[in-house]
């Protein structure tokens, strides 16, 4: 009978929670829930110097935004914690010592500045960086005397010296790796604190870890793991290593080019349900022409097969139209109730509308927006009765420039007068409340009656209501804002 599936993501708490931690978190995620297994939360802070309480809390509520929720962690236990590495130090030095009991580990006593001396001759000799493992055979006595002088030392794994580790990936196949020219890696360092190698290994065992899935970047630790499991006599977990999210330019993803902290993408509005799908794009695919697709989906049709190990590319224009496509699918009233702190941080007083008159705004203005911020910057034109028209100024680009130009010249035009005395005419012949319908139907009738072009008509209009070239469609506008303050916008104009 084979194991239950355990996985885990183990962030570091050294700044905002980073947008690859939700990325591999997905995965892990996912595959735990196809599997009917467990997905954990671990947290990595061994970097006591890096370390931040405020970006510990960060994590656990970026994963819960995101509905990533984890069934043990630091913050709601489990029977494998604890789930800090810093309130595990005793049991990694004790695992640390048991490998030099075996004789797979050993003291190591060179100062800093030996060590440096060493890896600048490495380098003046055209050599890689390595420990040269000069205490890997010091005697017994010799290592009682310096431990009984008190001399500070570390405890460094002892790699095999001849042969390959092969790496087993599942995505990748075997990756091979010479033994010669891997480093007698520190486990243990000399202030007691576990290096990142040691503290996984234990860690992962302990907690009963079946498959690591992570980024790529760790490939070329996994040997020094493999020989970690070997030398403690464990099973090693099945091996993932996930494509890095990369720029434009194909280099990794980071902050100089991209956004990174998950922070960002909530405070500017982007729908967890279209991060999470646009993250598991950037590894994976649902099958077919299929792009848009739920946590739900994701997890019903999960497989490795369908991942793909090309670099993907961390494009905001791409999410941005998948978070649309997500808004578009939202039930209107949980987009609402979404939309609403955004809107308040506009300043727009949403007490002057009816739940249904906002949720109607929040329906039309979603169509052409990308997330809940820009959504309730549109919703400007519902808003504000009292603008002022735009003006051509010398930093537009020509986009701009050509877009107020139309909006000065349909309001000065004869034909954008007439048009606009016959829709106010029109107009006086209804009560306050109008629906979409009725103006809908007055718009549709004034080129016909005037016997202009659709544009020369309806542009004056638009610009005299709402002072832009475009947007929602006008008959919505005003139906939303009513016929007295319609009304006013056209007197306040002129």
């Amino acid at each position: 009978m084979s194991k239950k599936v355990r996985v885990r993501i183990a962030p570091s708490p050294t700044g905002d929670p980073h947008v690859g931690t939700a990325y591999i978190g997905l995965f892990n995620y996912a595959f735990a829930h196809h599997e009917g297994g467990e997905f954990i939360l671990r947290i990595e802070d061994t970097d006591r110097t890096r370390f931040s309480s405020d970006s510990e809390q960060q994590i656990f509520d970026a994963m819960k935004w995101l509905g990533l929720n984890y069934s043990e962690g630091p913050d709601n236990g489990g029977e494998y914690g604890p789930y800090r590495q810093s309130e595990r130090f005793n049991i990694y030095k004790k695992y640390a010592l048991e490998l030099v009991e075996k004789g797979e580990a050993y003291y190591s006593f060179e100062t800093p500045e030996e060590l440096e001396i060493m890896k600048e001759r490495q380098k003046a000799m055209g050599l890689p960086p390595m420990y040269d493992r000069r205490s890997r055979n010091l005697s017994k006595e010799v290592i009682e005397e310096n431990l009984a002088k008190g001399m500070p030392y570390v405890i460094r794994m002892k790699m095999p010296l001849e042969g390959q580790t092969v790496v087993e990936d599942q995505l990748r196949g075997k990756i091979f790796f010479d033994n010669d020219k891997i480093d007698d890696q520190v486990l243990l360092k000399s202030d007691g604190f576990p290096t990142y190698h040691l503290a996984n290994i234990v860690d992962d065992h302990l907690m009963g870890i079946t498959h690591v899935i992570r980024a790529e970047e760790w490939i070329a630790s996994t040997p020094k793991h493999i020989q970690l499991y070997r030398a403690f006599g464990w099973e090693e977990p099945k091996w993932y290593h996930m494509p890095l999210l990369r720029n434009a330019d194909k280099t990794k993803i980071s902050k100089r080019k991209n956004p990174v902290s998950l922070n960002y993408y909530k405070e500017e509005g982007y729908l967890k349900e279209g991060l999470l799908n646009f993250l598991a794009l950037m590894g994976w695919s649902l099958g077919g022409e299929k792009e848009i697709f739920t946590l739900q989906e994701m997890i019903d049709n999960f497989s490795f097969d369908r991942i793909s190990l090309g670099g993907p590319v961390f494009d905001l224009v791409k999410l941005a139209w998948v978070n649309n496509q997500h808004m578009r699918l939202k039930d209107i009233k949980d987009l609402t109730d979404l939309a609403i702190p955004f809107i308040d941080k506009q300043g727009f007083d949403i007490s002057k509308f009816s739940r249904e008159k906002l949720e109607r705004m929040v329906e039309i203005s979603r169509e052409g927006t990308h997330t809940l911020k820009e959504l309730a910057q549109s919703l400007d034109v519902f808003f504000e009765d009292e603008f002022t028209l735009p003006v051509v100024t010398e930093d537009m680009n020509k986009k701009e420039r050509k877009s107020v130009e139309r909006v000065l010249e349909a309001l000065a035009s004869e034909e954008g007068k007439k048009s606009i005395n016959l829709f106010i005419e029109k107009l006086n012949n209804f009560d306050e409340e109008i629906n979409e319908e009725e103006i809908k139907d007055i718009l549709h009738k004034l080129p016909e009656e005037l016997n202009e072009g659709i544009g020369k008509v309806l542009m004056p209009l638009r610009a005299a209501i709402t002072g832009k070239s475009k947007g929602p469609d006008l008959y919505s506008i005003i139906s939303v804002i009513g016929k007295e303050r319609t009304l006013n916008r056209i007197k306040n104009v002129f």
